[in-house]
């Protein structure tokens, strides 16, 4: 696990705290995810709800409300998201700019049709690489 510190600025003064709390980041995550319905076929693993994760802690979330399903775990109203991310245990927590903190439960599998092909299980919802990833 990596460690990503966040720094806080307070108004326009030049003197900046490092963050009391470390957070650590799993560097096999780093890379973009992409939601894929288990239903769909190998080849059409990328969809347009997608999550980068970065290394230096920071995310970027697009989702596409048309193609997730009903009643999906992601509590944000907005389409597009970013903050900070790091993992404890099997949680994915998040920092959101706009939606403050809250996690997910996540697990490491392969596709089930095809094991090449990385996946992050999000809340139940799978997630495929987008990045070069090796399969877990």
């Amino acid at each position: 696990m990596k460690k990503a510190i966040a720094v806080l600025c307070l108004g326009s003064s030049l003197l900046c705290a490092a963050q009391a709390e470390e957070h650590l980041i799993s560097p096999e995550l780093v890379g973009k995810w992409c939601y894929i319905s288990e239903t769909v076929s190998v080849a059409e693993v990328h969809g347009n709800s997608c999550i980068i994760l970065q290394a230096d802690g920071t995310y970027e979330a697009t989702l596409d409300r048309s193609s997730l399903p009903n009643g999906t775990p992601f509590s944000v109203a907005q389409d597009t998201d970013r903050g900070t991310w790091w993992v404890k245990d099997n949680r994915l927590f998040y920092n959101s700019e706009l939606n403050g903190q809250g996690s997910f439960f996540f697990q490491k599998r392969n596709h089930p049709r095809n094991e090449s092909i990385a996946l992050l299980v999000v809340n139940g919802l799978l997630f495929a690489t987008a990045s070069s990833h090796d399969p877990w």
